[in-house]
């Protein structure tokens, strides 16, 4: 059996990025479909904490922060060094306001801006340009039952079904405050969701709204070209063959994290865990290859190290960890028992100091994640990491910082003559070896209330523990190259494919080799694919 449409434009994916595009194209007129793999819309966006970073947004002023065209590309040009193309640069600095602004007034999205508070800081503060709130933001909450029977195809996690939004964790310092400050919250019985859930919810609604036709568990296989043009491409929807005739596609299919081999080929660090969904294996990327697309920035990832976090149905869950390893009490080391970085670093940045998984430079993985009762008895997110009831395999306790080597392989004598070491740039308040608790990021995650140094605190009561660190990340990055306008590169010529667009993460857009800020890969892909929106409608005309 064979099934046939006709459209103006095929969206492969449902993400942040590929609704953008969606949107945008459907409001200039066009008639658009989207292929969604799987049985639920939303992508990896929609378990993601949602963020959008975009320099100079309309609502940078409503929270006190300012912002100017040169200061934003003076910071992402510092960031991305000679890497990457300086066009997506300018791109982001002139067009992520403008892809905001309409998605406020076109669609009735309503975000709200971080203010200068805490840990909403530009990753890499220390850089020329770089900015304390106001580039980051979320979108508010939303109620399901807007979508009517399509809430129940919509991609959730009960974690984003809540009122505590990423604003109000980060401006009460939440990750601060010990484990008598926890408070159970209150019954949810709303359906109200907020974070990628809410990006996701916000933009399908829009998209429903302009008569767009969204296919379920449809697979994309094959781009149809006439020429060197797009033509359409073939799906295939249960046991029918689809084919959806089209002079122009966007490709949003985000990273290949769950693709062992693209994996193994194309990555030089270890990638153990990633945070994208199941779905998420390359198609995009080996389709536009098919297709005749140049590649760029691949072998990189949204750097985000793992470790185990409490039990589900006897299975470690896995979580990313940041603001835990810039608490006090605290520290990381290799399989030697050595520090080996500052452990504060974004979870970006961090990713490099793990080591590659060739070469003559020294690995630092497996990681171990150390810290003492000091520490449980002050902060939450450290008490958390002990599960009641008997200790699980991955958690590893030890009445001495001696008993504790032995129980994760590492030379006693060695973490014993490290963790000294540290305890002493903890009384001092100067980490002499990777300086950690001196540069801007550092010290606004840090605890304000620790002296000298907001970052640094002595290992030092028992019983101590450890947990495995893991090479892992939000999702893989690079793929298809793109220019200014979100269109897809030809290998052969360099030039534009004839309606061939790509954004997010199977693509190159966005600041090459950095992580800037809080939304970091949601405010490129979704900038790119509003640009790629556009232009689709003046190429209909």
């Amino acid at each position: 059996m064979s099934k046939e449409y006709t459209a103006d434009l095929v969206v492969i994916g449902s993400g942040g990025a590929g609704l953008t595009g969606t949107l945008v194209a459907a409001e200039g007129g066009a008639r658009v479909i989207v292929l969604e793999k799987t049985g639920l819309v939303g992508g990896t966006t929609a378990i993601s904490g949602g963020g959008i970073w975009i320099p100079c947004n309309p609502l940078m002023a409503g929270v006190g922060v300012e912002d100017s065209r040169e200061e934003a590309l003076e910071y992402m040009r510092a960031c991305a060094g000679d890497h990457g193309d300086d066009d997506h640069i300018v791109a982001l600095a002139d067009e992520g306001k403008a892809m905001i602004a309409y998605l406020i007034a076109w669609a009735g999205i309503e975000f709200q801006a971080f203010p200068a508070i805490g840990g909403m800081i530009d990753y890499r503060a220390w850089l020329p340009g770089a900015k304390h709130g106001g580039r980051a933001l979320e979108p508010m909450g939303f109620s399901l039952s807007r979508l009517g029977d399509w809430a129940q195809r919509l991609r959730t996690d009960p974690r984003l079904k809540s009122a505590n939004n990423l604003r109000a964790y980060y401006t009460e310092r939440k990750h601060l405050l010990p484990m008598s400050a926890m408070k159970v919250p209150p019954a949810d019985d709303t359906d109200i969701y907020w974070r990628g859930t809410a990006l996701v919810g916000w933009l399908l609604e829009a998209c429903l709204a302009r008569n767009v036709e969204v296919l379920m568990e449809a697979e994309a296989s094959e781009i149809i070209k006439h020429g060197e043009s797009i033509a359409g491409v073939r799906a295939r929807q249960g046991d029918q063959e689809v084919t959806i005739h089209a002079p122009n596609l966007l490709m949003g299919t985000g990273g290949y994290g769950h693709n062992e081999e693209l994996k193994r080929l194309w990555l030089n660090r270890p990638l153990h865990f990633t945070c994208e969904n199941e779905a998420n294996v390359g198609d995009g990327h080996l389709m536009g290859m098919a297709a005749g697309a140049q590649l760029a920035g691949l072998g990189d990832a949204w750097w985000l190290p793992h470790i185990p976090l409490g039990m589900d149905n006897g299975v470690a869950n896995l979580a990313g960890t940041r603001e835990d390893r810039i608490l006090p009490h605290t520290m990381m080391v290799n399989p030697s028992g050595k520090r080996f970085m500052n452990e504060a670093t974004n979870y970006y940045d961090c990713g490099e100091a793990f080591g590659t998984k060739s070469g003559a430079e020294p690995r630092n993985f497996p990681a171990w994640f150390i810290f003492d009762q000091q520490g449980v008895e002050r902060y939450m997110l450290l008490a958390f990491k002990i599960p009641p009831g008997e200790k699980p395999d991955w958690l590893h306790k030890g009445a001495t910082l001696e008993e504790l080597a032995k129980s994760i392989e590492v030379d006693p004598q060695t973490l014993k003559t490290t963790v000294e070491r540290f305890n002493r740039f903890a009384v001092s308040g100067v980490d002499e070896d990777f300086h950690r608790g001196e540069n801007p990021w550092d010290t606004n995650w840090g605890d304000p209330d620790n002296k000298p140094n907001p970052c640094l605190g002595t290992i030092a009561k028992a019983p101590f523990y450890a947990l495995p660190v893991y090479p892992g990340a939000n999702s893989t990055r690079g793929g298809l190259r793109i220019d200014a306008k979100g269109r897809v590169l030809s290998a052969r010529t360099g030039e534009p494919i004839p309606g061939f667009y790509a954004s997010g993460n199977c693509s190159n857009g966005a600041v090459a080799g950095a992580y800037t800020g809080p939304g970091a890969t949601l405010g490129p892909a979704m900038t790119f694919s509003y640009l790629a929106g556009l232009d689709v409608c003046g190429r209909l005309g």
